[in-house]
This record gives structure tokens, C-alpha cells and sequence, in this order.
């Protein structure tokens, strides 16, 4: 058998005990009104735009919060304020796709690959926003993503929830962006093949990973076509502008295999209680 093969075989029987073992989101997570941190003008609608679509077409209220500012994610093609000034507006576009009013999305405005250093300061202002929503229940990147702004806004999240009043209970729901850039879900780089043993035991551990934290799933079919048009709304991460044939979109990624992991009808959530003062509860 190729690798190939042995890759979708792989990535078929771990999606498929994943369905199995997975069940609804509640609906009560559903009703729940909910803040969404996302370090990047895309992640949002990445990975829970489906969710963020269902909410807003039954009027629960969100609020869209991004952490970083997106300057560097073209800074070869495009001058970094003038990028980050188009990711702004793309954002607020994609967010009015899925039904979020511009006044309820965020920019915190801290430097795209800077985040790591600025997580204490992050996690203060998120605390103020938190203490304005008591009631909401709380999205950001699951703690299996591998960028280091995935990374620090999960920490960013956690350390504003620990701000909180001793005691004050929050749920939060993970949701995978690069996560699913492992193997069994994509095909590794041409550059990382030489290293297939290592890709193929990291990816092993992802697929733990899967099978045990991602349990709740989203039916995100009927909106699925309102998540594509979010996306599009992301022009700089998803058009090639026709002077700029070099210019990277989200779709050259692992060849698009990437990219449908956000489209298979489904979206997966970690969903843990974090209790102020105490920590993680499942």
C-alpha cells in the first residue's frame, strides 16, 4: 500500500470513530450567548464560523474578538499596516456574513507573531471584557493547534478567566484551526518526508488527540454555504491577486486538504468548564 493510501485509510478510521464517538453540542451551548477570541482575521470563521452562523440566525448574541493585527501573514507582497488595515475591514465583512454586527467585533490589536510575549497583557483586557458578558460562554483556538498565536490566545483566554472572581465558572469551547495540518489529515510537505517517522508519530498523537478531546460536533450543513462566503471574504488569505502569481492563499496548503477539513459538513469542539481560581473541569 503507498503512503497515500495508507494516509487516507488512516485518516478514514480515525474520522470515522471520531463520528461515532462524538455526540451533539448541547442546546443549551447552542442558546448560550458567546465571545469568540481569534488570534487572526480568518481563524474565526475557520473554525466555528458554522457555529457562529447557526447562533446568529436564531439571535444569540456574539461578540468576535481578535487578538493580533495579521501584518505579517503577506508582509513580502503587501507594507504591514496597509495589510493589516485590509485583514481589519476583510474581518468585519466576513464576521456581517455570519451575521455579527460590526459594533460587536473586536481588535486588540497586538502584533501578528507577537503574541507569546504579550499574553499577561492580553489576558488583563480580556478579563474586562469578560466581566461586561458574565453570562457568556467562551470560544478560543483548542490547545492541540501548533502556531504560537493559536497558542498564547488559548493562554490569553485561560489567564483572563483566572482574573475572574474566585469561583466564577466559564464554559469554553476549543475549537481546531492547525490542528488538522497533521497527518493523517493531510499529506506532509515534500521537505518533512524525509523525516515520515517523526510526521507520521506526531500525527499519531494528534489522532489521540482527536478521539479524546474533540467530542462535540456541530451539524454545520445548513450554513455551510454562508461559512464559504465568510471565507471569501478574506480575500488577502483566499484570492490570488492576478499581478502577484507568488501571492500564498489558504488553498495552497497541503494542496487543499487543509482547507476541506473546515467543509465536511461538521464542526468539532473541545468543551471544558474552567473554574476561576481553580482550574479545568471536563
Amino acid at each position: 500500500m503507498t503512503g497515500g493510501r495508507v494516509r487516507a485509510a488512516a485518516h478514514a478510521v480515525v474520522e470515522g470513530l471520531a463520528a461515532r464517538l462524538s455526540r451533539p453540542v448541547a442546546e443549551s451551548d447552542v442558546a448560550a450567548p458567546a465571545i469568540v477570541f481569534a488570534p487572526h482575521q480568518d481563524d474565526e470563521t475557520l473554525g466555528c464560523g458554522g457555529f457562529i452562523a447557526l447562533k446568529r440566525a436564531r439571535g444569540v448574541p456574539v461578540t468576535v474578538v481578535f487578538l493580533t493585527d495579521g501584518r505579517t501573514s503577506h508582509a513580502r507582497f503587501l507594507e504591514a499596516d496597509a495589510l493589516a488595515t485590509r485583514r481589519r475591514g476583510e474581518a468585519v465583512a466576513a464576521c456581517g456574513e455570519l451575521g455579527v454586527a460590526a459594533d460587536d467585533v473586536l481588535f486588540l490589536d497586538f502584533r501578528d507573531g507577537e503574541l507569546t510575549g504579550g499574553i499577561d497583557a492580553a489576558a488583563a483586557r480580556i478579563a474586562g471584557l469578560l466581566r461586561l458578558h458574565p453570562g457568556a460562554q467562551l470560544l478560543a483556538p483548542y490547545a492541540g493547534d501548533t502556531t504560537a498565536d493559536h497558542q498564547a490566545t488559548l493562554a490569553a483566554v485561560l489567564g483572563g478567566i483566572a482574573l475572574q472572581e474566585p469561583g466564577t465558572t466559564r464554559v469554553l469551547l476549543e475549537y481546531p484551526v492547525w490542528f488538522w495540518h497533521h497527518w493523517p489529515w493531510v499529506c506532509p510537505p515534500v521537505a518533512r518526508r524525509l523525516h515520515r517517522p517523526g510526521v507520521v508519530l506526531a500525527g499519531l498523537r494528534a489522532c489521540g488527540q482527536r478521539l479524546a478531546h474533540l467530542k462535540h460536533r456541530v451539524d454545520i450543513a445548513a450554513v455551510t454555504e454562508t461559512k464559504r462566503r465568510a471565507l471569501a471574504c478574506h480575500a488577502t488569505q483566499m484570492s490570488r491577486p492576478a499581478d502577484q502569481p507568488r501571492w500564498p492563499v489558504l488553498a495552497d496548503v497541503a494542496g487543499g486538504q487543509w482547507l476541506s477539513m473546515f467543509f465536511s459538513g461538521r464542526e468539532y469542539l473541545r468543551r471544558r468548564e474552567i473554574v476561576a481560581g481553580k482550574g479545568p473541569r471536563a
